[in-house]
């Protein structure tokens, strides 16, 4: 995982590097970094013979960065353009630029340049960008490196202006900033690199944590053995699912396909009457669960905290739920048991606050998270929530005494302790009807397993590890985003037709 602080423990600790290593050392670092990654897209995308690289200079140590790059690019055969955006720039990158044989010209006299580049880098302010900044207009489809930060991104709050410079890759330098990972920044930065530049953070304590891919891959493999090959079905994880209702038979089918195409062991669901034929049809290996069985799987579970006792390992609780509706009997007597459940949809209208001997993971969107909060007295607007998510999860984690997952560009996923992860690994394909309930299905599987919980039969899944196979799914969400939209539009229904292919590529 990939630790997150803001840009003040940023600003001091690099203070701290330069008076001990000096600027001009750490800048050529930076610059080292920034230049092997042009190359690599250079590399990338081999179309313009020979490369052009151009980069837009500014006047602090983010253009001097910019400089030495180019500098280091000239010295590998690259030809390159450095346009000087402001009055003065960084005298010693530029002394070092000009004599390996590049060139600085006044960013309006060699504009027109822009358009014959193979790739700009954007080098203008970094840190020290400020709102109103004067940024210049690129040419349509400029492929973009940016330098620490896009210019027009505030590093601080996530903030974009309308012509920010969007870049297809980043590389950051230092530590990762949480600027960088939310509002408008998923949208703007491209793939993020983060350059620690060997910086000393030990004695300052993050912000949050990223969970990047390759992080969940080592999540998911954390307690798997060589003999889950040889478990049954009730041992391979059996979920509960009680979702669907008149007004919403979808989808209580998506996810129930989307648990079964995760590969759950076994599959129950409890839904209303009417809905029962359309999931038996379309999700045929599900079985149902009417609520006398309910009632002796969760006594079941209870006398036998070990082995095939205990029916239901997990369940998912909410899609297509009818919101009017009070919550039955057995939906409380779920919420009063010790498996651990996600709950999304209209289950968020019912879950109840409080303490709990049930481990919860609530799936919020930002509107639904405020309806939480409302519900547990705590008035938030709209704009609140999306200038400080981490904050208004952490007031709804306390609250229900759950681990919550705030859905968006970026997931935040908050425990009642304030402990924090951040995925910032979503799809924009992944904005459309349906695709919430696939992500219930799947981290209803993965919390169905007890080779990915670590438990045996009732033994509580610590908060932590809920905290982690929630930011696993969304995970393995957003990389199934991105796999269903190679072939075209994304539906739910495609989402879960990848499923196989996408939970292969996770180990599964």
């Amino acid at each position: 995982m990939i630790s997150v602080y803001s840009v003040a423990q940023i600003r001091a600790v690099e203070s701290q590097e330069i008076s001990t290593r000096g600027e001009a050392s750490l800048m050529k670092q930076a610059a080292a970094e920034l230049a092997s990654t042009a190359v690599a897209m250079l590399a990338d995308n081999p179309g313009t013979e020979p490369a052009f690289v151009i980069a837009l200079i500014g006047p602090g140590k983010n253009g001097g960065d910019g400089l030495y790059a180019l500098a280091q690019l000239q010295e590998q055969g690259i030809s390159t353009l450095a346009l000087q955006y402001a009055e003065q720039v960084h005298v010693e990158a530029a002394s070092a630029y000009q004599s390996a044989g590049g060139s600085l010209t006044d960013f309006s006299d060699g504009q027109g340049e822009l358009a014959n580049a193979s790739l700009i880098i954007d080098a203008l302010y970094g840190l020290g960008y400020r709102a109103g900044s004067p940024l210049p207009s690129l040419p349509a489809n400029a492929r973009v490196l940016a330098c620490d930060v896009p210019s027009g991104l505030n590093p601080e709050t996530g903030v974009a202006e309308d012509n920010v410079l969007r870049a297809e890759r980043t590389v950051t330098f230092g530590a990762m900033k949480s600027g960088l990972l939310t509002i408008d920044a998923p949208l703007v930065t491209g793939d993020i690199t983060v350059a620690d530049l060997d910086f000393d953070f030990s004695s300052v304590t993050p912000e949050t944590q990223l969970v990047d891919e390759a992080a969940a891959l080592e999540l998911l493999n954390q307690h798997r053995s060589w003999r889950d090959a040889g478990r049954h079905k009730y041992q391979r994880g059996v979920l509960g699912l009680i979702a669907g209702s008149d007004l919403y038979p979808g989808a209580a089918q998506l996810t129930a396909k989307s648990a079964v195409n995760c590969g759950v062991g076994l599959l129950r669901t409890h839904v209303p009457e009417s809905v029962r034929p359309l999931v038996a049809a379309s999700v045929p290996e599900s079985v149902p669960l009417d609520d006398e069985q309910i009632k002796e799987a969760l006594s079941s579970s209870r006398r036998h905290l070990h082995g095939k006792g205990a029916k239901i390992s997990a369940w998912a609780i909410g899609p297509g739920l009818d919101g009017r509706t009070p919550p039955t009997g057995v939906i409380a007597e779920v919420f009063a048991s010790r498996q651990p459940a996600v709950i999304d949809a209209s289950g968020l209208e019912v879950v109840p606050t409080g303490p709990s001997e049930q481990p919860r993971v609530l799936t919020p969107h930002s509107k639904e998270l405020r309806m939480l909060l409302g519900r547990a007295g705590v008035k938030v607007t709209p704009d609140e929530i999306e200038q400080d998510p981490i904050r208004w999860t952490r007031w709804a984690a306390l609250a229900y005494n759950a681990v919550v997952l705030l859905k968006g560009p970026t997931t935040y996923i908050v425990a009642p302790n304030g402990t924090s992860l951040v995925v910032s690994h979503s799809a924009p394909q992944l904005a459309t009807a349906g695709s919430g309930d696939v992500l219930t299905g799947i981290l209803g599987y993965l919390l169905s397993d007890n080779s990915l919980t670590g438990t045996q039969g009732l033994r509580t899944v610590p908060n932590r590890r809920i905290m982690e196979l929630a930011a696993c799914a969304a995970i393995i969400h957003g990389h199934l985003g991105r796999v269903a939209a190679e072939d075209g539009t994304v539906s739910a229904s495609r989402l879960i037709d990848n499923l196989p292919k996408v939970m292969k590529h996770f180990g599964f």
